[in-house]
């Protein structure tokens, strides 16, 4: 079997990311969504998700390289290759995009493109992805919803109340410059702890930034550790994803201060060395390889032995759509430790039309893991070709 095309969808939609006004519910990224498609001569196909600067994807993926190795674009590179390879795919993708990747966009692009092949090799073996990936340990994971703060207190108690009612088990709240003015920090919280009462877990995710009077920054160690020590006088399930993505080891100063907090982060990193860094530098008790960006599943099935030998938790990162949530549960089914999985329930018109179903919570706060050969989630074609642009001009 040889890979014939990778094909990139750039979607375009009219929602606009952040919580807006008396909206009931935030929005993830709903003006730009990416997707890739790979496909091959025996008429297996993956698709996958991908969060990441589209434009400039589309033209790494399918736009035209240079002469040098180490400058190539990734269709140059694949096409002809096995599909039934990723680890080998992944590592020449790697080195011939080596002068202009090795992260950021490049990264995110190669993330998708493994986990297509995943889901092709499934496919060919017809398996579910969770048992070509190792063995599909359980069929259901426990689910917490995944939003962003509201401004005021009384729009955080709001959303909490809905999440809880709707059954989630867990609820996570990020970014929306939280960390920066503590009095409004304590309100956000309380009000959201009181919604959630004590049989929900709450996770915060303060994000590594801010935008602070209009200007980006990150904040300082005196604002952190003002916001950690906020945060100690509350029952975290973790905090998330607070400091600087190229200084890993400053997570495990910031645990000796505040033993009593559990660390998580892993979105903002890729490949096996960025991991083993957070591990072995960081010392962070939770991972979270976002599936779409650390460099896919074969990143991820690394990570997973590291993770367990050193005995941290892996909880994948997945705020976009029902693709990511399903490579995510499929990878989660196979670990030997697995307590949750993160759901999107900020998706936009964008991000919830892409499959032609959407994964559903059942009463006991869970997620399926889909079922059937290769991912178990269609893509909806009718949908996809109606919002997509061409973005690739003449080149």
């Amino acid at each position: 079997m040889k890979i014939t095309e990778v094909i990139p969808y750039l979607l375009r939609g009219d929602e606009m990311y952040g919580s807006h006004g008396g909206a009931a519910e935030v929005t993830d990224q709903g003006d730009w969504l990416m997707l890739v498609q790979v496909r091959t001569d025996e008429g297996l196909q993956g698709w996958a998700d991908v969060e990441t600067f589209g434009p400039a994807a589309v033209r790494i993926l399918s736009g035209r390289g240079m002469g040098a190795l180490g400058f190539r674009t990734l269709a140059e590179q694949l096409i002809g290759k096995d599909p039934l390879d990723p680890e080998s795919v992944w590592a020449e993708l790697y080195v011939a995009s080596s002068y202009y990747g090795r992260r950021g966009v490049a990264m995110h692009c190669m993330s998708a493109i493994d986990n297509c092949l995943w889901s092709i090799r499934a496919q060919a073996e017809g398996r579910s992805l969770a048992e070509t990936l190792g063995t599909r340990r359980r069929d259901r994971l426990p689910a917490y919803a995944s939003t962003l703060f509201r401004p005021t207190p009384e729009a955080n108690h709001a959303a909490a109340v809905r999440y809880a009612e709707r059954g989630f088990r867990g609820v996570k709240f990020g970014w929306g410059n939280f960390g920066l003015d503590p009095g409004r920090d304590r309100e956000n919280l309380a009000a959201i702890a009181t919604a959630l009462g004590d049989d929900r877990a709450l996770m915060i995710d303060p994000g590594w930034y801010v935008e602070d009077a209009g200007t980006p920054r990150v904040r300082s160690v005196p604002e952190t550790r003002a916001m950690l020590h906020l945060l100690t006088e509350l029952e975290l399930e973790w905090v998330e994803d607070f400091v600087h993505p190229e200084t890993p080891a400053d997570y495990a100063a910031f645990k000796a201060e505040f033993p009593t907090l559990r660390f998580a982060a892993g979105e903002q990193h890729a490949t096996r060395w960025d991991f083993h860094r957070l591990i072995h530098e960081g010392g962070v008790d939770v991972l979270q390889p976002d599936l779409s960006r650390c460099g896919g599943l074969t990143v991820a099935r690394f990570l997973a032995s590291d993770a367990e030998a050193m005995r941290r938790r892996v909880v994948t990162h997945s705020w976009l759509t029902d693709l990511l949530h399903a490579y995510s549960l499929h990878y989660l089914a196979t670990l030997r430790r697995a307590t949750w999985v993160e759901f999107n329930v900020a998706q936009s018109v964008l991000s919830q039309g892409v499959t032609t179903q959407r994964l559903a919570l059942a009463d006991d706060g869970t997620l399926a893991v889909p079922n059937g050969s290769g991912l178990g989630v269609e893509v909806d074609l009718g949908f996809v070709r109606a919002r997509r642009v061409d973005c690739m001009g003449s080149l």
